[in-house]
């Protein structure tokens, strides 16, 4: 087993010790490999290796594939020649996931304490301002009716270097969104099914904040309900803002909807995607290509422009 094009600094291999089938090792070549994994992302420098007969391709990726750099999978040599894949579809054969959450008893703090203390309203830490999604343009017109602070590369606010994650410095930034804020806007930076990442997780890392959630996926479908402010409820990002600004002076109602969001605490998404792969590696089984996998991963549907973003409403 190889990676082709992996990230730089990336740690190549898996540990198989644990598996059903447990020779597997990361091989030295690619030419000696049964099962090669490529970084569907990294292809524009990346030329695809000569490929063994029965040799196992895997696509892989957690990033959203309406971004440019999927523009180079459309290519004759790819044709029927990429086996399995995990990428952020559900339909994928391994979905590439950015966490998960779990029940748990629900924390005894003094809540009512929690809310009075509370200093702003909303924060929103973000590095990459002009994304498909339009969030920036969005944002700004909830700042209409309730009080956003910007965080990082889009804003004049700093954590870290750049925004909490960005400078070594989640710890210190989650704590400061869980003293001062009472939300959090856990805006992707694109439409696309079923695509959630650590801008939502990071928030049930026992942080007292209540998440707002905009991006392609079904919330409703994926998470248990009461613990998420969802913008697609919404006819408008001013009335999304009319809304958290009255429930940030509501005590009693923000103080309920905090208590159930503390009752999950995000957890590590399992996988068995090593042993799957060392499995099919020794079995052969199951046998499985994709005809065109550039049609596959840019299908209408996976992704697509916001719908959200109208005139604004006079009755909002």
């Amino acid at each position: 087993m190889i990676f082709v094009n992996p990230r730089p600094g990336v740690k190549s291999w898996f540990d198989f010790g644990s598996c059903e089938y447990s020779s597997c090792t990361m091989a030295a070549s690619v030419l000696e490999a049964d099962v090669v994994l490529i970084n569907a992302g990294r292809m524009r420098t990346s030329q695809l290796p000569q490929r063994r007969p029965n040799q196992i391709w895997v696509m892989f990726s957690k990033e959203p594939p309406d971004l440019p750099r999927f523009d180079y999978l459309a290519r004759s040599d790819l044709i029927n020649q990429v086996n399995f894949s995990r990428m952020i579809f559900n339909d994928s054969t391994w979905q590439n996931k950015y966490g998960g959450l779990q029940k748990r008893s629900l924390p005894r703090k003094d809540y009512n304490k929690i809310f009075r203390q509370k200093k702003y309203d909303a924060a929103w830490f973000v590095s990459q301002c002009s994304r498909p999604s339009r969030r920036m343009e969005y944002v700004q017109r909830m700042r209409r009716s309730v009080n956003v602070h910007i965080y990082g590369r889009c804003g004049n606010l700093t954590c870290g270097q750049t925004g909490y994650n960005m400078g070594k410095k989640k710890k210190e930034c989650l704590s400061l969104l869980s003293r001062d804020y009472k939300f959090y806007l856990a805006f992707e930076n694109t439409f696309c099914r079923d695509y959630v990442t650590e801008k939502f997780f990071n928030m049930f890392e026992d942080v007292d904040v209540i998440p707002v959630v905009r991006g392609g996926a079904d919330y409703k479908r994926l998470f248990p309900a009461g613990i998420f402010i969802d913008a697609s409820d919404f006819v408008s990002p001013e009335s999304l803002g009319n809304y958290l600004h009255d429930l940030a002076r509501d005590e009693k109602r923000y103080v309920a909807m905090l208590q159930e969001k503390n009752r999950y605490i995000r957890s590590g998404y399992e996988t068995n995607f090593p042993c799957d792969l060392c499995k099919i590696a020794h079995t052969g089984q199951p046998r499985h290509v994709y005809e065109n996998f550039y049609k596959w991963l840019r299908t209408p549907g996976n992704c697509w422009s916001p719908k959200d973003l109208g005139p604004v409403s006079v009755f909002d």
